[in-house]
């Protein structure tokens, strides 16, 4: 079985005619199963959760911008179009990625346990109102690059700590544009393996990382290494968002998984996981 857990609609709209894009990409990538996983803040209800990132002194400009044209979308209107695709025969996954923001645990429990989801993810891409995988020019020119790995797993250890969430995605981002900690990141690595065993959530692998700057995969070997030591469940993205990107990285994901040590994957229905064997 080939599954990919992680893609955005977000680029075009939420109609049959460009979900049905995806599926058909899934299917020449030789794919089983796929889960759409909109990002939280394209909805109207994620504003109460994200809306203050764009505003006071300290918000970033181009983010205020940014961010001006999100959450404009009902997620009710988009849970019922994967359930028509669902009703096509298309084999899909109803998932949603949500930004944890610290302080706003109920906001987005409440998101979470109002709509019948297969799987959430769970991610961080703002440290405080800089929303670090915008640009490299925004923000990076004036952080101490320690620091701010620093404040990045301190944020991803509180997500996973929360429990809200199925799984941790793309849990190393804050390496996105090519910037390297010059401090010892196995300690962060340890207490990360420690609060997904503790809450039992899953990791995931992301092929993502591939297509930027950076060039890997997410998560670091190393890390992905101490997770299946753990016996940390595995899921699989690529994280498309157009639907030529579907699948894209699948196969080298899969080889990392397997040089680490995984033999299984998971895959969800109804929040409920089940572990499927690579093949």
């Amino acid at each position: 079985m080939k599954v990919d857990y992680h893609m955005h609609l977000e680029m075009g709209s939420l109609t049959l005619d460009y979900l049905e894009q995806f599926w058909r990409q899934a299917q020449a990538a030789g794919l089983d199963e796929i889960g759409i996983s909109e990002h939280g803040h394209n909805f109207y209800q994620y504003e109460k959760i994200m809306g203050h990132l764009r505003t006071g002194e300290d918000a970033y400009p181009r983010i205020i911008q940014w961010l001006s044209r999100k959450f404009t979308l009902d997620l009710d209107d988009y849970v019922a179009l994967i359930e028509a695709g669902k009703n096509r025969g298309w084999s899909l996954k109803l998932g949603l990625e949500m930004d944890y923001i610290p302080g706003k645990e109920a906001e987005i429990a409440a998101i979470i346990d109002a709509y019948p989801w297969d799987y959430v993810l769970g991610s961080i891409h703002f440290l405080g109102k800089w929303g670090f995988d915008f640009s490299p020019e925004v923000g990076w020119p004036d952080k101490d690059i320690n620091s701010a790995y620093e404040a990045y797993f301190t944020a991803l250890l509180e997500a996973t700590s929360c429990g809200l969430f199925d799984s941790i995605t793309h849990p190393d981002l804050i390496k996105i544009f090519g910037h390297q900690a010059s401090i010892p990141l196995e300690p962060y690595y340890d207490a990360m393996v420690a609060a997904l065993s503790e809450t039992d959530t899953c990791v995931e692998i992301n092929a993502a990382g591939l297509r930027k700057p950076v060039g890997i995969i997410y998560p670091h070997p190393e890390f992905l290494q101490k997770c299946h030591e753990a016996d940390i469940p595995l899921t699989l993205a690529c994280d498309a968002h157009y639907p030529s990107d579907v699948g894209r990285g699948l196969s080298e994901a899969l080889e990392l998984a397997r040089s680490v040590g995984y033999t299984h994957f998971a895959t969800f229905s109804d929040r409920q996981r089940s572990l499927q064997p690579i093949g």
